[in-house]
């Protein structure tokens, strides 16, 4: 009997100290041992208004949209700190700034700030702008400053005579990305000063900007191009820019077939590059991959797993709603992006799927206690154990008549089997459109816990063309099938069982997926958990070992 468990999160508080100065900094200098904001009157001739080296502070800085601030000693304009601005979802968030009563419409200033970010082949373009009320009392938006860089350059977006608008007033400023990149980025040393103040910072670095098939980077393809991208295919040149424009086939490698179109490209043959498909590595057979993922197989998560550790960025957790037509309503899911989440990069996916009553926040929000999945799949990716990946966590009850369970009984088991069509048809086809993802069973992997792990196993087994990898939490009574496939081609190559020695829902029901598996010789993984019960503890210990081993056959 299936018994509803109601959950908690703990929630923690933190503050933000700001440490205030009144003294003059002298003109045209950055302090490299800036502590945090430091206010000057504005009467005071050549000092800043404000000076946010943010060592130790946010410097009431704070994120923008689903942005959020940090301070990090991973990079430094000056200093040991700056700021990170991380979990942006779209190219307008960022990190912004409440300007003090000192800043007046229709006045003139000197502003300053120096960013970067940290990872990627292309150039980045940002902006420094002003957002604030116009005299309509309508939000307005003003551009102080744009500059360009390079991933690990910092840039200086600067404007040493920028006007406030006329009649603005509750003044902002911004720093956000144009592009459409997501990327993290940093700030540092952002400075409000009087007008006509140059203020030293890192101007405005060589950009480079790639071009498939421009090897020299000068904008042009040119038959200097082709002898450059014949260095490349020698090894001479290891420009990481130059190499990825002269693989105009985008194969991983400089080869004769880039410089032949390069060169038919210069003579006019051709007008425009063709890229290789790239060829697939088969995955690893379930009889092959089986032992592998099975010597690795820790019995509980180790606690270090569920920690926030300093310099790991984690996910960022979305919430949504899809409209399914099977059930004629509004279905709920949460998604869990990687950090650094880039339309750059696909994703493979991992379905997860809640028990008997529950919902989607079961599996990453809310649990019997404090749930750690973001935790748990953030130390593994940071470790480098686990693949980056896009979580979904689905709300996966499915009746034509009702939103949600009522009962347990035969009708309302049936609105959860039916979650194989909807997630299938409806809500698959959605996260490819939605997100970067990287499609085919080789991506795709679901597990389920409970009633969700029953659905699982329905599922993986019905579609192993879908699914490369299967797993089970405490999985419910209820999973019918052959219990074995066609041929190890044709099966996922993973199924991943994990049961409670402690289990008083579901008792024994794991194991006679077991040994059904068993008796058809099916490879599989048994995880048995002596102390798991039938919640968190076991759901972290599968969650800990499972994202380990999938996308990696």
């Amino acid at each position: 009997m299936y018994r509803f468990i109601k959950s908690f999160m703990a929630v923690a508080a933190s503050s933000v100290m700001t440490l205030s100065m009144s003294a003059s900094i002298p003109e045209n200098s950055v302090e490299a041992d800036s502590t945090a904001k430091v206010n000057i009157l504005a009467d005071e001739e050549n000092s800043y208004y404000f000076h946010d080296g943010f060592e130790g502070s946010l410097c009431d800085w704070s994120g923008r949209g689903a942005a959020t601030v940090l301070t990090s000693g991973r990079f430094a304009y000056a200093g040991k700190e700056a700021l990170l601005v991380q979990d942006r979802t779209d190219e307008w968030n960022g990190t912004i700034y409440t300007l003090s009563e000192e800043f007046k419409a229709g006045s003139e200033y000197s502003f300053s700030v120096n960013v970067t970010y940290a990872d990627g082949s292309e150039a980045r373009d940002f902006k420094f702008t002003l957002e604030y009320t116009n005299a309509d009392g309508e939000t307005a938006w003003s551009e102080i400053a744009s500059g360009t860089t390079m991933a690990g350059q910092w840039v200086q977006l600067a404007n040493t005579n920028y006007k406030i608008p006329d009649g603005a007033a509750d003044c902002k400023i911004i720093v956000e990305t144009t592009d459409g990149s997501l990327d993290n980025f940093y700030i540092d040393e952002a400075i409000g000063a009087p007008a006509g103040t140059v203020i030293k910072g890192a101007g405005q670095p060589a950009i480079r900007r790639l071009l498939l098939g421009d090897v020299d980077c000068d904008g042009v393809i040119t038959a200097l191009d082709i002898s450059m991208a014949r260095m490349c295919l020698k090894g001479s040149i290891t420009d990481t820019i130059s190499n990825k424009a002269a693989d105009v086939d985008k194969s991983g490698t400089v080869d004769y077939d880039d410089v032949k179109q390069i060169n038919d490209f210069v003579l006019g043959r051709i007008t425009e590059f063709t890229a290789v498909v790239p060829s697939v590595k088969p995955m690893r057979t379930i009889s092959e991959y089986t032992p592998v993922v099975q010597k690795n197989v820790k019995e509980s998560e180790p606690d270090s797993s569920k920690a926030e550790k300093a310099g790991v960025q984690y996910g960022k957790i979305v919430s949504k709603s899809y409209y399914s037509d099977f059930c004629g309503r509004e279905k709920k899911y949460n998604v869990l992006l990687p950090a650094g989440y880039s339309t750059d990069k696909k994703y493979p996916v991992l379905y997860v799927m809640h028990g008997y009553w529950e919902n989607q926040d079961r599996m990453i929000i809310e649990g019997n206690g404090t749930m750690y999945t973001r935790q748990i799949i953030g130390n593994a990716i940071a470790e480098g154990e686990a693949k980056d990946m896009i979580v979904v966590f689905p709300y996966i009850y499915s009746s034509q008549t009702q939103n949600d369970c009522t009962a347990m009984d035969d009708a309302n088991n049936t609105a959860y089997d039916n979650f194989d069509t909807v997630l299938t048809t409806e809500l698959m086809p959605l996260i490819e459109r939605e997100y970067s993802v990287a499609t085919g069973r080789e991506n795709t992997a679901i597990t389920g816990f409970s009633m969700g792990g029953r659905e699982s196993l329905n599922i993986g087994m019905k579609h192993p063309d879908l699914f490369g990898y299967v797993g089970a939490i405490c999985p419910a009574p209820g999973a019918s099938g052959a219990w074995k496939f066609k041929s190890e081609e044709e099966s996922p190559s993973l199924i991943f069982i994990t049961a409670g020695g402690n289990d008083q829902v579901v008792y024994s029901t794991p194991n006679g997926y077991h040994e059904n598996f068993t008796k058809n010789n099916v490879p599989h993984i048994w995880h048995y958990y002596k102390n798991g019960y039938h919640g968190d503890n076991s759901i972290h210990a599968h969650i800990y070992n499972f994202v380990r081993a999938v996308f990696q056959a």
